[in-house]
């Protein structure tokens, strides 16, 4: 004895459907992209990267203003602290030998890999299907969720901590924030 189904046109046209809405794009990138560099030209991948794993950073030698504010009566102001240089009415350069700087790890990235990555596939469910199927434009909004993700991942992390002096230099203890600029670098690419 055989059951014989017979039917599905619809079906069949509604998958024909969907799959021409699904586009193209298959993978989405996250991180630091490439391009994306400081003012200096240094890749913000290779900072974010030191960050992440730490190392050893060699400073070159260089010149180094010192900005400090001295009252009427010939006295340093402040105790003689140094002030910016819109403050300053007295200058001094000085040169610094090149010398290392070990940066620890601060596992910002893979923290928040562990912390999140099973939303991802419930997250990309759902999206495709508010996206109606669209693969571009499901990709993109799970590119910019996780990007956010990356993003909140650098603005908490807190272990280990700058050192004293890095703290007195920025002015605040957020290991790594500085000018934002690694932050505001973190993106994403939605690729066929």
């Amino acid at each position: 004895m055989a059951v014989v189904f017979s039917g599905g046109e619809k079906l069949e046209q509604k998958l024909r459907e969907i799959a021409e809405k699904a586009g193209k794009a298959n993978t989405v990138r996250i991180g630091f992209l490439e391009g994306a560099t400081y003012p200096n030209g240094m890749p913000v991948a290779q900072v974010a990267a030191t960050n992440e794993y730490g190392g050893t950073v060699t400073v070159p030698a260089h010149d180094v203003a010192i900005n400090r504010k001295v009252k009427q009566d010939g006295e340093f102001a402040k105790n003689g602290r140094f002030v910016k240089e819109s403050e300053s009415n007295f200058q001094t350069t000085h040169h610094v030998d090149e010398y290392t700087v070990t940066i620890p790890s601060r596992p910002y990235f893979r923290g928040m890999v562990q912390k999140n990555k099973g939303q991802w596939g419930p997250a990309l469910g759902q999206i495709i299907k508010s996206a109606d199927y669209d693969s571009t434009v499901a990709l993109g909004r799970l590119g910019s969720m996780v990007r956010d993700q990356l993003q909140d991942s650098i603005r908490e992390f807190s272990e280990p901590p700058n050192a004293k002096s890095t703290v007195r230099k920025k002015g605040f203890n957020d290991p790594l924030v500085d000018s934002s600029h690694m932050l505001n670098s973190a993106d994403f690419e939605v690729n066929e």
